[in-house]
């Protein structure tokens, strides 16, 4: 679900890793999420952290079948899974001693967003698509994600994505805050860039 790769020199490159599902996050994902969070927040070697997603999507937000509509998990095991999510989420990401840069290509929607919310840097591919396409289901973004997304993007902006479950680009995102950096090709290599000069 997850591919972590340490660099010499300190940074940790976290990969959302279910391109089959444009990274949507999952049950396995959340509690690896969670696990990798709680791990490199005691580990003094790693310096930075990247996060990217692997086969042209950064994240397709949470997979809400996997947690809700069709799951077929045992109780427990979905009880747990939306603690880790709300844990790492809310908590862990804000708490990491380390600054976290991101790197965003294709689709970064919904629940996904909040990683970019707690990010020093983003660095988004120009032809990336963005959003909160939650209302186009019926239901509106939750709290949290709103909450934390709301903290770098302009609230007309936010109101605009929320209202409308539009998706909009990279240069749209930067103009609103979400995004720092608009690169035309792969932005993982400039989000590491990012995250060395800043050792």
């Amino acid at each position: 679900m997850l591919k972590i790769e340490d660099t010499a020199d300190g940074i940790r490159c976290i990969g959302l890793n279910r391109p089959d599902k444009r990274n949507a996050i999952g049950v396995e994902m959340t509690l690896a999420l969670e696990d990798v969070l709680l791990k490199t927040k005691v580990d003094a070697t790693v310096k930075a952290i990247v996060f990217h997603g692997l086969g042209g999507h950064f994240c397709a937000g949470m997979d809400m079948k996997d947690f809700f509509d069709s799951s077929n998990r045992p109780p427990e095991v979905l009880q747990r899974a939306r603690a880790a999510t709300e844990h790492w989420r809310i908590q862990l990401l804000r708490q990491m001693p380390q600054k976290i840069f991101t790197a965003v290509e294709g689709y970064c929607l919904g629940g996904g967003l909040p990683i970019l919310a707690a990010s020093a840097a983003v660095v988004a591919q120009r032809e990336s698509k963005l959003g909160l396409p939650e209302i186009n289901f019926g239901f509106v973004p939750g709290g949290q994600i709103i909450k934390a997304v709301g903290e770098v993007m302009s609230p007309r902006g936010l109101a605009y994505a929320a209202l409308t479950g539009r998706p909009f680009n990279a240069e749209q995102a930067q103009r609103w805050g979400l995004v720092t950096q608009v690169v035309e090709r792969d932005p993982c290599g400039e989000a590491i860039a990012l995250a060395r000069a800043s050792l």
